[in-house]
């Protein structure tokens, strides 16, 4: 397991990729917009590791939620896990564990499948677990 990124939620994500981007000479790749999530996501990488700067596009969806109580800031910790499905699975077994049931996102050639910690597990701090797997190796949560 290795802490893949930091995700940051922000009402306006400009300041923030000229801060990570161009002051701190943070590598930008292309923006992502995510319609079923109401979001647009622009990761930043910084050699060992990323930053997910996340902004709202649409007015109602759980980010604007997030900016909406606690301001833009750090939103999650996102850990990259060898597999997802045992995790959740053995976790799971523990009690109310999860924020949901794993999701899956298809990135053409994969599918990544994520999760949270309900904030109560991780004492108010949200942390994202997810795996990268070719498609066709997926089962259900493909």
């Amino acid at each position: 397991m290795i802490i893949d990124h930091i995700g940051i939620a922000c009402s306006d994500a400009t300041k923030m990729l000229e801060t990570f981007g161009d002051t701190l000479k943070g590598k930008m790749n292309d923006s992502l917009v995510y319609k079923d999530m109401g979001l647009s996501s622009t990761l930043i990488d910084f050699q060992s590791t990323k930053l997910e700067v996340m902004e709202p596009i649409s007015n109602k969806n759980i980010l604007n939620q997030f900016i909406d109580k606690r301001g833009d800031g750090l939103h999650h910790i996102s850990f990259r896990v060898d597999n997802l499905m045992e995790l959740y699975e053995d976790l799971s077994q523990s009690g109310d564990t999860f924020l949901h049931e794993i999701k899956t996102i298809d990135k053409g050639k994969t599918i990544q499948r994520y999760t949270f910690f309900n904030l109560s597990f991780s004492n108010g701090i949200l942390i994202e677990l997810f795996d990268e797997i070719p498609k066709g190796e997926g089962g259900p949560y493909e």
